[in-house]
């Protein structure tokens, strides 16, 4: 460590005064007057790229959300979407240029039960209905209502279900009218779905239908592979070599019927989705986490794919006290917690008097969004509203706030930040020393870009979450210490770029979990 410390004496920046070797380790002390005058150039100058990383010239196919289109999206899979949404901003941000896609299942056996229902006139089910009436003519609702009472018929009803399986071999044979049948009600719910999705401000750059993927290719090519068995008439795949074992055997492509199962679709999605950038990203339910390895087994053994396929497995939120049951026609729409956020944050502005109402769906939604987002993604959540909306603590409406108030005393400084010659400020003939919570603030916005790195590296947005959290956090203490406006002019111009750039980074990381950061509050 001496040796190297000697080395390094004469490479020193401007930003650290010295280093010392002790005990083995070797210790930086900063220069905070030049580090602090670099990290505000810095956050002034990039304002909203602060913390962009250089470009990687790589493609990310990142496929997320895919909710089956058999009714409304279900809060306990909003965790999926706000998963992808984040690290599709994330990596943006980190330089790669990402795709998203959404994958619809418009083909599968739940959809083929509905289409069918509502051919042979089964009416909505009653007390689903009565269960939403609010959103009776939004159209994955009505999907919904079909469902239930369907469902029911099919479970019942051997008639209907040999119906409904010949419904399903007739679209798979290539039956166009059978294909359409089915397909019209997906594409009628993802409709009303999407309509959720864009209050929520997550957007998605293609839809794949699965109907679209012809599995013939894939079972042709893997019926002739070694591993390929017939069990009980099925063709399946004994993928025990590879550690994957199935407790009913191997895992099955095509059943005794001659229709195809899922994976046999997925396979023939992923080859598609392989030609279109360099890394492939799935954002999946942990409940999934045996058939995705099925999957990546089958690509990367036998169709020899060498980009990258990797995953990100979250587990699921739950409600306290919320009792489902499809049968009775109870689920859990974000919809109706979309309506819940936004009624409590305005009860929760009135109450404080600290916002106007027109706050409140930034503030709600935001609040829903964070309380799900800080979590580690393979950590359940138990959602409770008081713990969302708190206005203290490690929430949004706290880092919200926080950001409103840098803009609030931004605007009541009769100083411009713009005007503010920083290189002058912080030259030589003006001395003085950095308060403890100043270095502290300065210390956590230096390490904004770094943050963004471990997020898309590790695929972690909650990363962002723990850290724009943390940036608030700094600022309020530095803001309860360090008296901003009314001091000395040096010192209240430092100062105002120190609640500038505070502002800045809250706002940047905010946005990279889809966020939004309101001027008052």
């Amino acid at each position: 460590a001496d040796d190297l410390v000697q080395k390094l004496k004469n490479q020193l920046p401007e930003s650290i005064n010295k280093i010392e070797a002790a005990n083995g380790y070797i210790n930086f002390y900063l220069n905070y007057k030049e580090f602090t005058k670099n990290i505000l150039t810095k956050v002034h100058n990039k304002g909203e790229n602060f913390g962009k990383l250089p470009d990687k010239n790589l493609k990310i196919i990142l496929e997320h959300t895919s909710v089956n289109p058999s009714g409304p999206v279900h809060i306990g899979r909003l965790r999926n979407s706000l998963i992808g949404d984040s690290l599709a901003r994330i990596l943006k941000f980190a330089g790669y240029a990402v795709e998203t896609h959404y994958y619809v299942n418009d083909i599968g056996k739940q959809i083929a039960i509905i289409s069918q229902g509502e051919k042979e006139g089964i009416a909505p089910d009653p007390k689903a209905l009565e269960n939403y009436k609010e959103y009776k003519d939004k159209e994955d609702f009505r999907v919904f209502f079909n469902y239930v009472s369907a469902n029911r018929e099919f479970e019942e009803n051997k008639n209907f279900q040999e119906r409904v399986q010949d419904l399903i071999k007739r679209a798979e044979s290539g039956d166009p009218k059978a294909k359409k049948q089915i397909t019209a009600v997906a594409r009628k719910c993802l409709i009303g779905q999407n309509k959720i999705f864009k209050k929520l401000n997550i957007n998605f750059d293609h839809y794949d239908f699965e109907s679209e993927y012809a599995a013939d290719e894939v079972i042709s090519f893997l019926r002739k592979n070694q591993y390929a068995e017939m069990i009980d008439g099925c063709l399946a795949l004994n993928l025990e070599k590879f550690g994957l074992k199935k407790k009913s055997g191997g895992s099955v492509l095509v059943r005794a019927d001659g229709t195809s199962v899922y994976l046999a679709r997925d396979i023939a999605y992923h080859l598609e989705k392989v030609k279109l950038g360099d890394r492939l990203i799935n954002v999946l339910g942990e409940d999934h986490k045996f058939e995705f390895m099925e999957l990546k087994t089958i690509l990367q053994e036998f169709y020899k794919i060498k980009k990258p396929i990797d995953v990100v497995h979250f587990s699921f939120v739950s409600f306290a006290g919320v009792q489902l049951s499809t049968r009775r026609g109870q689920t859990a729409p974000v919809d109706k917690l979309v309506v819940d956020a936004i009624l409590k944050a305005e009860s929760e502005i009135k109450k404080r008097g600290i916002a106007e109402v027109d706050a409140a769906p930034i503030i709600g939604i935001g609040g829903v969004k964070y309380h799900i987002i800080k979590r580690e993604t393979q950590k359940p959540i138990t959602f409770k509203w008081d713990e969302a909306l708190n206005f203290d603590g490690e929430t949004a409406p706290y880092i919200q706030y926080a950001h409103a108030r840098c803009c609030r005393i931004l605007e009541k400084a009769d100083i411009s930040v713009d005007n503010i010659k920083l290189v002058e400020l912080f030259n030589d003939k003006f001395k003085f020393e950095l308060e403890p919570e100043e270095k502290n603030l300065i210390k956590i916005i230096s390490e904004f870009e770094e943050v963004v790195k471990r997020a898309s590296d590790e695929l972690k947005p909650n990363l962002i979450a723990i850290y724009v959290y943390e940036v608030a956090s700094a600022f309020s203490k530095f803001y309860k210490e360090c008296k901003v406006i009314g001091v000395e002019e040096k010192v209240e111009m430092r100062r105002l770029l120190m609640v500038d750039a505070s502002r800045q980074v809250i706002k940047n990381g905010l946005l990279l979990i889809g966020i939004e950061s309101p001027i008052r509050m």
